[in-house]
């Protein structure tokens, strides 16, 4: 009988490419829990990011498992824009630039929740008698002012002391810390096993 190839893992017979289905569909499961626990909980490493709006992690999800002519295909995906950002081959790097004007605006602490989430952006946000200086120390340009009171009966009025809110670059340069290679290192040796302990030969 001839054999197919599931990919990036061995051989099979074409008669248990259900049972094949189901493997593959349980370990890519188990994938997105590795991937959420190890790479997008806690705080930022070279291998792992920091939990902010969650929308990164919540967007890891398996890929419905196919048969196809010869194969069985399955995996993770990551549903954000800026997935593509984040998660990538080792040594991959991301030029980000402004869409319009000429600065993008970084947040600094001041400017965030406890939890690194912008408070608004720099022209929206709850922000009063903000200007722009240039740093001592580095020459930046740097969005100063004051935050609002948003809510209660001093709703508007302005609280604190001048701070630094947004930094502005013309650019920024965005490392991969999700990569492929160490997902898939980490599952191949499973799913091999899995597919052993299920009486498949993996050549």
């Amino acid at each position: 009988m001839e054999e197919s190839k599931i990919d990036g893992i061995g051989k099979i017979p074409p008669n248990i490419f259900k049972q094949a289905e189901r493997i593959i569909t349980r370990q890519a499961r188990a994938m997105q829990r590795y991937v959420r626990t190890e790479h997008l909980t806690g705080g930022t490493t070279s291998t792992r990011l920091r939990v902010r709006t969650g929308k990164l992690r919540a967007s890891c999800i398996p890929i419905p498992t196919e048969i196809k002519e010869g194969s069985v295909e399955g995996g993770i995906s990551f549903g954000t824009v800026y997935g593509r950002v984040h998660v990538g081959p080792k040594g991959q790097t991301t030029t980000i630039t402004p869409k319009k004007g000429k600065y993008l605006t970084i947040p600094l602490p001041a400017a965030m929740t406890g939890a690194g989430v912008a408070r608004g952006s720099a022209r929206q946000g709850p922000w009063g008698e903000t200007f722009v200086a240039k740093s001592k120390e580095t020459g930046s340009l740097i969005i100063f002012g004051k935050r609002k009171i948003t809510s209660g009966k001093k709703v508007g009025e302005l609280r604190g002391q001048i701070t630094p809110l947004f930094l502005l670059l013309k650019s920024v340069r965005i490392k991969a810390r999700v990569h492929p290679e160490d997902i898939k290192e980490w599952i191949r040796p499973k799913l091999i096993q899995d597919f052993i302990d299920h009486g498949v030969k993996v050549e």
